[in-house]
């Protein structure tokens, strides 16, 4: 099952289901949300077919009532980039580039960030299943949202490829005319490129802004869950005080009635025995009013002023009723009014954080800003060369471009690495805390360095990541996973997906104390940051069920299956 949702998450089923269980599925609908946008990803296949192209897949987006259908075709490579373009767009993720000599220059996308959300094993990387190209770096500075990665990224990658293609002998130079009308080009761009530059976005007061709507988000949710606590509160008292009335009401009504019925009654002048017929003399009923007692029976009458009494203290026992539903129904509809306002004021401020997000999401100026220093670096060095170099004397190519890169490597790289230094320090030591809770005692200290080597002290002995025993490596991919999501949630920096799922994190060799603690951290992280699902996939042990909630549990029991 879990499989099966990273197949949909990820559009690619072929590749992440089993065969067998790709022969006898026949239907597949996964719907999720992100922040408000509801999708919808379905499969549909003959059962037992097992080519994956005559599946038909659907991406699709509620719109209003209606399902609007993004992507409908075969579940291929298609379909699985029509699902990472709009995921991409939909967080506002930008693709990192990446060059080996293997496979050239080339980007990551979201198959690594969907692929980091899952662990479910081992695995060779700290981040997802890729452990080339420093992927999982780049995933924890894109969650982490370090400015100018991206480009920075692209940058490196360019650079590399320049190099890689360099032919081992130098082409012959242009001519001076050609470098002059090449530099010609490059002024033009160089005033476009500045045009376009004067535009450009203050980030550093974006950035303050969206911290500061942040704390104010957090501070309105918790209000909203708060004022929806108290209306239930004041809605249930609501119902409490309308029964009270009427139960008061109902007393009141019979007591009235039954003085009524007995007032009826005892005016009754029958002029015969209803037993006998015998005839009755009128006179016995004067005398029998005389002495207060019954003509027929002889039975004298009670005095009615108990009656009244009770009858009078229901009367104010359904006044007071009445009252204090009259004022709990003003108190409820105060504090729905309140909620609603407290409701618009919340979703307010979703909406200036969606539109802060995405000016800092949009590339357009920040790549504005790398163009103008590019194109002014390469102007400049065009006119050293045309002033030193003569005029018919070859002059080399490639080696400028290369220096440009070099350049922009190191000035986008200076702009973030502080800041990549401190939380990397933060994540570092929030990642041994939480190895320590897990049950690697022995831990010293862990340091996850900017060259993405995740250096550990433990027992005296320094090692790193992929030199860990299966369960150590386990316990720090889950660790570090909460430990992304708790400095995030603490800085109110950067973005993670909010989706996590652990596959049977209790199958590498971990004791019921240790999965208890793990349990127990999962938990905590939840519970402070209310963007963020957690998925687990466990045997039904007692230390998870003590976690868990219930309500929160799909657990069948009995020996009976789950799915």
């Amino acid at each position: 099952m879990l499989n099966i949702a990273q197949a949909a998450l990820r559009g690619s089923f072929s590749t992440e289901v089993k065969p067998d269980v790709w022969g006898w599925l026949s239907l597949v609908q996964l719907d999720f949300r992100v922040d408000a946008s509801s999708y919808r990803i379905t499969l549909e296949k003959a059962a037992g077919e097992k080519d994956p192209r005559l599946a038909q897949a659907t991406l699709a987006r509620l719109d209003g009532d209606e399902w609007f259908r993004i992507r409908t075709g075969p579940a291929d490579k298609g379909f699985e980039d029509a699902v990472a373009d709009n995921m991409m767009e939909e967080f506002g993720f930008a693709k990192f580039h990446a060059f080996n000599k293997d496979q050239g220059s080339h980007t990551h996308g979201w198959n690594s960030i969907a692929a980091s959300m899952f662990v479910n094993g081992p695995g060779k990387a700290v981040f997802a299943e890729v452990h080339h190209d420093g992927v999982s770096l780049r995933l924890l500075q894109l969650f982490m949202g370090l400015p100018w990665v991206t480009t920075y990224t692209a940058a490196t990658t360019a650079l590399k490829k320049v190099t890689a293609d360099r032919a081992p002998e130098k082409a012959a130079a242009p001519g001076a005319d050609r470098l002059s009308a090449r530099l010609a080009r490059l002024e033009a761009e160089l005033v476009e490129a500045r045009k376009t530059n004067d535009r450009r976005i203050d980030r550093v007061e974006l950035r303050r802004r969206l911290v500061d709507a942040d704390v104010r988000l957090v501070t309105l949710q918790t209000r909203v869950s708060d004022g929806r606590d108290a209306e239930a509160a004041l809605t249930r008292q609501v119902s409490m005080a309308s029964s009270s009335l009427g139960s008061s009401r109902g007393m009141l009504q019979q007591l009235l009635d039954e003085k009524a019925a007995g007032l009826v009654f005892r005016t009754l002048r029958p002029v015969c025995c209803p037993s006998c017929d015998a005839g009755l003399d009128a006179r016995a009923f004067v005398a029998a009013e005389l002495s207060g007692s019954c003509a027929l029976c002889g039975t004298e009458h009670v005095d009615g002023s108990d009656e009244d009494i009770r009858i009078e203290d229901l009367k104010a026992d359904v006044a007071d009723a009445e009252a204090t539903l009259a004022s709990l129904r003003a108190q409820a509809e105060a504090a729905s009014q309140h909620q609603r306002s407290t409701e618009t004021a919340r979703d307010g401020v979703r909406n200036e954080i969606d539109e802060i997000s995405e000016e800092l999401a949009s590339t357009e100026v920040a790549d504005a800003e790398i163009k103008v220093r590019t194109l002014e670096a390469q102007v400049s060095q065009l006119r050293e060369i045309l002033a030193e170099a003569p005029v018919a004397a070859p002059v080399a190519t490639g080696i400028g471009d290369a220096e440009i890169l070099r350049r922009v490597v190191k000035a986008t790289k200076e702009l973030y690495d502080d800041l990549q230094r401190d939380l990397l320090g933060e994540v570092s030591q929030e990642l041994t805390d939480l190895c320590r809770r897990f049950g690697m005692k022995n831990v010293e200290r862990m340091e996850w360095s900017a060259n993405n080597v995740l250096r550990i002290r433990q027992g005296d002995a320094d090692t790193n990541f992929s030199s860990l025993a299966a369960g150590e490596k386990l316990r720090v991919r889950i660790a570090a996973a909460l430990a992304v999501i708790e400095v995030a949630r603490r800085r109110h920096f950067g973005r993670h997906p909010g989706l996590l799922v652990l596959d049977s994190p209790a199958a590498q060799e971990m004791s019921p104390e240790h999965f208890a603690a793990l349990m127990l951290s999962v938990r905590e992280v939840v519970s402070q940051a209310d963007d963020v699902q957690v998925i687990i996939g466990a045997v039904a042990r007692p230390e998870l069920l003590d976690v868990v909630e219930g309500s929160r549990t799909l657990h069948p029991g009995d020996d009976r299956f789950l799915f």
